[in-house]
């Protein structure tokens, strides 16, 4: 059989595509089980990307330019899964690399991420059942006796039932053991085997991991005629010009009431907002995140009624201009005043990482929101994973824990049980606070650390799987300073405030 017949054989490509996923599910249980998130996801996200490749060669098929492009941020968020040790950061990393390898497997051989709408976005969080049924095609074509001799077809058949009986009868097997316990007597002195939990727990999870990458790679080298789905837009019932200003002249004249009271009120002092009977950090607290969802319902006003007014006449069009160019400005206000409620606050009661994130979220929505609709949905995307990069360059615990301190010398507050609980990757910035001048809280930040440095001691990080640059930092830091911080590991805090940081 020449190389031409053999990349157009069933079989062929069936067995090879097993035998990839097969070595992939191997390799899961030994980077993974029972391992942190460590050195070990980049290296698999690469061995992952290079069976795409592999299968793609021997089946002599041509990955398109698109997909390749995706690589490459696909790569880097793998790659700070070693670098940074922050909890969200690495969750939202595995969560880019999991939608990136899935925009791979959906654009390999066909369609354009540019040509993408907001829907067929959401349809890939869905595209792994669309691996169903072409691994069950692959599982079929690898048995199936097709292009095979009358000797071999009985061969396969056999081979097919007893791969298809085997899990059944175990099922069973469990079953009857279960319920009769003499049944259960006979089995276990006929089959005399001691198989530990543990084992068949990963063996499942060999199993599942194989049958996901023989899905995937099946999805990904079907048929032809398969690959195109279809991205027609429906044309909706348009949307008239009487309709379009009374929706944006109406929405225009409750913003510019609210900016009134804002004007008066948030951006006027705290005198105006005590004659209310508020405080100013109380007034400041409240209403962010309603104002960022009213920013980002206005966004999709705007593109709702520009996709379906109907564009006549010229006058028609100056109108929706000048009604939503009104709204954009005052939604740039809106945003303004988000911001600086969200600043007040944390002048008052110090950085958190939900509030760094929320800063983070204006900007980037602040940077999005003078996009026109067109090539919105690919525009919102690419900005989307720069934000997570430039997320992960920025560091944002270390940053959150360099500004507490830095306004512990203004306020001489810091919530030191909140800021030990940082990640690893604030640790340069932590350990500073053991040389400031307040005596008990140096102490007790002290315990903190001390504490935290036993505590992290743990089988499942010393595997080379499991290695994370932030975490080996933290640990050479901690075990440099351990018989300076151990004396204070059963220090008790003298004095806390109404917010319960210590003062």
């Amino acid at each position: 059989m020449n190389m031409r017949t053999l990349q157009s054989s069933v079989l062929f490509k069936a067995g090879l595509i097993t035998g990839v996923s097969l070595v992939l599910g191997l390799l899961f249980d030994y980077f993974f089980y029972m391992k942190m998130p460590g050195a070990a996801f980049p290296l698999y996200i690469i061995l992952v990307t290079f069976g795409l490749f592999a299968v793609a060669g021997f089946l002599n098929k041509k990955i398109s330019e698109k997909a390749l492009w995706l690589s490459v941020p696909l790569l880097f968020f793998s790659v700070m899964i070693f670098v940074r040790s922050s909890e969200i950061l690495i969750f939202l990393n595995i969560v880019a690399s999991m939608l990136l390898l899935l925009l791979i497997a959906r654009l390999s051989f066909e369609g354009r991420l540019q040509n993408f709408l907001i829907i067929d976005y959401l349809k890939i969080f869905f595209l792994p059942f669309k691996f169903i049924l072409p691994l069950f095609q692959t599982l079929s074509d690898l048995f199936s006796p097709r292009e095979l001799n009358k000797d071999q077809k009985v061969l396969s058949q056999v081979i097919k039932g007893i791969v298809i009986a085997v899990p059944v009868l175990l099922i069973f097997l469990i079953l009857f053991s279960s319920a009769d316990l003499i049944f259960k007597k006979y089995i276990t002195d006929l089959i005399n085997i001691d198989i530990e939990p543990e084992t068949v727990l990963r063996s499942v999870l060999v199993l599942i991991a194989t049958l996901i990458f023989t899905g995937a790679y099946s999805y990904i080298f079907r048929e032809a005629k398969n690959q195109n789905e279809s991205q027609q837009n429906v044309n909706p019932s348009n949307f008239g010009h009487i309709e379009s200003s009374i929706l944006l002249g109406s929405v225009n004249v409750l913003f510019f009431i609210f900016i009134l009271v804002q004007l008066a009120y948030l951006f006027g002092g705290a005198g105006n907002i005590s004659a209310q009977g508020f405080t100013y950090a109380e007034y400041a607290r409240r209403g962010f995140f309603e104002l960022i969802a009213v920013s980002v319902i206005s966004l999709l006003l705007l593109l709702a009624v520009e996709k379906f007014i109907v564009k006549n006449n010229e006058s028609h069009a100056r109108g929706f201009k000048i009604l939503s160019t009104a709204l954009v400005i005052q939604v740039i206000f809106i945003m303004v005043s988000a911001f600086t409620r969200l600043t007040l606050y944390e002048d008052a009661y110090g950085f958190t990482i939900l509030r760094f994130y929320s800063h983070a979220f204006i900007i980037l929505y602040k940077i999005y929101i003078d996009k026109r609709e067109n090539a919105f949905v690919f525009r919102g995307f690419i900005l989307v994973l720069f934000f997570l990069v430039i997320m992960n360059f920025f560091n944002p615990e270390a940053f959150i824990a360099r500004r507490n301190i830095e306004r512990f010398s203004m306020t001489w507050k810091l919530d030191i049980y909140y800021l030990s609980r940082l990640s690893d990757d604030a640790m340069p910035e932590m350990v500073k606070v053991i040389n400031i001048p307040n005596e008990d809280l140096r102490k007790g930040f002290a315990r903190e650390l001390y504490w935290r440095a036993q505590n992290s001691k743990s089988p499942y990080l010393s595997k080379w799987q499991s290695l994370n640059i932030s975490r080996m930092r933290a640990e050479k830091i901690l075990d440099s300073k351990i018989r300076e911080l151990e004396p204070y590991k059963d220090y008790r805090q003298q004095s806390v405030d109404l917010e319960g940081r210590y003062e």
